[in-house]
C-alpha cells in the first residue's frame, strides 16, 4: 500500500496548527499560568514576563496563520493552486531556522542554569523544537515532492 505523501504533509501542518492553537488562550489571556509552568519559581512571574509572554504569544498566532497558508492541497483538480508549493518551502525554511536557533538559545540557558526556568521545560523545548525542525527538513530535503503533490502525479504514469 502506498503513501499519500501530500496527505501526510498536510498532517503534519494541521497537527502544528492544532498544537499552536491550543497553546494560545493560555499565553494571550492567562499569562501566569502558563509561565507556572516553566518557571522555577513563581516569584519570577511579574508584569514584565507576562507582558513577554503575550507577545510570544502574538508571534505563536502569526506562524499559525503561515502555517494555515501552506495547508491548501496544491492540486487544481482537488480546487488548490500550485502558488502554495513556493510558500511551503519559504515557510518551512524560515520556521525550521527559526526552531534551530530558539533551540540553541534554550540549550545554552540550561548549560548556564542562570535563565530562572526549570532545566526540564529547557530541555523540552530543545528536544520539540529540534524536532520539529528534523521533520521541517525531512520534508525539505528527503521529500520535496510531498510538499508538491508530484508523487501520486509519478505513480499514475
Amino acid at each position: 500500500m502506498s503513501t499519500n505523501g501530500t496527505r501526510l504533509f498536510r498532517s503534519a501542518v494541521l497537527a502544528e496548527i492544532a498544537a499552536n492553537t491550543l497553546s494560545l488562550p493560555l499565553m494571550l489571556l492567562y499569562p501566569d499560568r502558563y509561565l507556572r509552568l516553566f518557571v522555577q519559581n513563581p516569584s519570577h512571574i511579574n508584569p514584565v514576563s507576562k507582558a513577554v509572554t503575550q507577545w510570544l504569544g502574538g508571534l505563536v498566532l502569526l506562524i499559525t496563520l503561515q502555517l494555515a497558508f501552506c495547508y491548501p492541497n496544491p492540486r487544481p483538480s482537488q480546487g488548490g493552486t500550485r502558488d502554495v508549493v513556493p510558500y511551503r518551502r519559504l515557510t518551512y525554511l524560515t520556521l525550521g531556522a527559526g526552531e534551530l536557533i530558539l533551540s540553541t538559545i534554550l540549550g545554552v540557558q540550561y548549560l548556564l542554569g542562570t535563565s530562572g526556568l526549570k532545566p526540564n521545560a529547557l530541555l523540552a523545548g530543545v528536544g520539540t523544537l529540534s524536532g520539529i525542525a528534523g521533520v521541517r527538513a525531512w520534508f525539505l530535503y528527503a521529500r520535496p515532492s510531498w510538499m508538491e503533490a508530484q508523487e501520486n502525479a509519478r505513480k499514475a504514469k
